[in-house]
């Protein structure tokens, strides 16, 4: 391999044996030349033979193994021993399309101002087969004030310059899970700016076991990572601005997790705190039929399901409102919107009702499509 590859790929691994040689031919299929291209297999103590698949492309791959340390350390160990400017970086169970870096490559090369470039993807299930849901953010520049409302981008998708990461201090290694969510913020609040490939060239694999289904830990990780972000006394005041409503959609966040994993009393607290911090909310009718795309599992969230779905969240948000105004304490603020909320959320479903009637007159049935175990009830 050449001494000064142009990519390093860091594929962190942990117990996915069923899907890293899948991840690791698609980092080594890319169409730029074999040795523009380095790729850092960090074992995590894996425990189920994963190991040994990775071992089998040494040395086409550079291949470590540590103890066990979480995959922020996995993805930081990989950034140390890698050596090419640019970093990508693929979790074993996902995948890249071929052209990935070759396109990302092009725009760095064009644009010198930009530090990261990212791409559409999609959604794939466990066998690897695409999935409904389909789209992408595509903001470009300063993504800062977009980043604080929620993380934009999946790993897989991202190509960053080194020296940023570097100077930033790489992945936060206390944090349990959105921690590249944490690294976009920090990159982007010292004046990195983003651009977009506007094409899938990555596979983002949607498991029942991933990290982002353990819905405690992934709304306590989100609010640290936002106090992090508020602690800054020199934050921009346009950004200290959107305080509230980055709070309101972390809460929200947690309340549709909870409810896809089945925990409602947990869901409804959630829902309850996301009111609070933002009332207006429950008469905002964009911002109810959001929440209810949400409360599709990961890899579903379409509007031609939801219109499926309907009833089953039309009434999980009805039971989220009712819980809210049958709170003790009740702020005149939130009291006074009990009728109009009822309204909106009606308003919030109706269309989805309407989108099912036209498809049930239609030629053809409405498609069925079998939704994961946790789904809201």
């Amino acid at each position: 391999m050449s001494t000064s590859p142009r990519v390093s790929v860091v594929v962190p691994l942990y117990n996915l044996r069923e899907f890293v040689a899948d991840a690791i031919e698609s980092a080594l299929a890319q169409t730029l030349p074999a040795e523009d291209v380095e790729v850092v297999v960090v074992d995590d103590g894996s425990t189920d033979g994963g190991d040994r698949i990775a071992r089998q492309y040494v040395p086409r791959v550079r291949y470590v193994r540590q103890e066990n340390r979480g995959l922020s350390a996995a993805r930081n160990a990989g950034i140390r021993i890698s050596r090419a400017p640019f970093l990508a970086f693929l979790d074993a169970d996902d995948r890249f399309l071929p052209e990935k870096l070759e396109a990302q490559l092009a725009v760095l090369a064009a644009r010198p101002d930009v530090g990261l470039v990212y791409s559409g993807f999609r959604y794939i299930d466990g066998a690897g087969a695409p999935l409904p849901q389909y789209g992408w953010f595509r903001g470009e520049g300063d993504v800062f004030p977009d980043l604080i409302l929620g993380n934009r981008i999946h790993p897989v998708v991202a190509l960053v310059r080194r020296e940023a990461v570097e100077r930033t201090g790489g992945f936060d290694e206390t944090l349990g899970s959105v921690e590249d969510w944490d690294l976009w913020l920090r990159l982007s609040r010292t004046g990195l700016r983003w651009a977009l490939v506007d094409r899938p060239l990555a596979e983002y694999r949607v498991r029942a076991d991933a990290m982002h289904a353990n819905a405690t830990r992934m709304a306590e990780n989100w609010l640290r990572v936002l106090d992090k972000v508020f602690a800054d006394p020199d934050l921009p005041a346009a950004v200290r601005e959107l305080r509230p409503l980055a709070y309101h959609r972390a809460y929200l966040i947690a309340a549709a997790d909870h409810y896809r994993s089945g925990d409602a009393a947990a869901a409804a607290r959630w829902f309850e705190m996301a009111v609070r911090e933002r009332p207006a909310f429950l008469t905002d009718v964009d911002a109810l039929r959001l929440f209810c795309r949400w409360l599709l599992p990961l890899g579903y969230q379409r509007t031609a399901i939801m219109a499926t779905e309907w009833r089953r969240l039309a009434t999980t948000l009805r039971s989220a409102m009712a819980g809210v105004f049958a709170a003790e304490n009740l702020e005149a603020e939130i009291a006074r919107r009990r009728w109009p909320a009822t309204v909106a959320a009606w308003r919030a479903v109706l269309p989805l009702l309407a989108t099912r009637a036209k498809t049930m007159l239609g030629r053809r049935p409405p498609s069925r499509i079998a939704l994961p175990a946790h789904h809201p009830a």
